[in-house]
């Protein structure tokens, strides 16, 4: 089926942004240098509402996992891991 308004879906070759009026970005000051933001699925958003619960949460998890044996070992795994891979202990 044929869209009705084909010429007002297509974007335009070129578009002018003039920088000179570009103003700077209100909510940097909020993030540190040294900030990661992380998307959380919608699940564990739930459970996770705010940085400082989801930090906590994961301080015990690294906590727990430095006590386990063979644990560096999951640990560096899961730092060297690709996005969406997770690491499980043998044992």
């Amino acid at each position: 089926m044929k869209k009705q308004n084909d010429k007002a879906d297509e974007l335009r070759e070129h578009y002018n942004f003039d920088y000179g009026k570009a103003k700077p970005n209100r909510f940097a000051s909020r993030f540190s240098q040294e900030s990661v933001a992380v998307v959380l699925d919608p699940d564990v958003a739930a459970v996770f509402t705010t940085s400082e619960t989801a930090n906590q949460a994961l301080r015990v998890l690294i906590t727990t996992l430095e006590n386990m044996a063979g644990a560096p070992d999951l640990i560096k795994n899961v730092k060297n891991s690709p996005a969406g891979v997770t690491a499980t202990v043998n044992g």
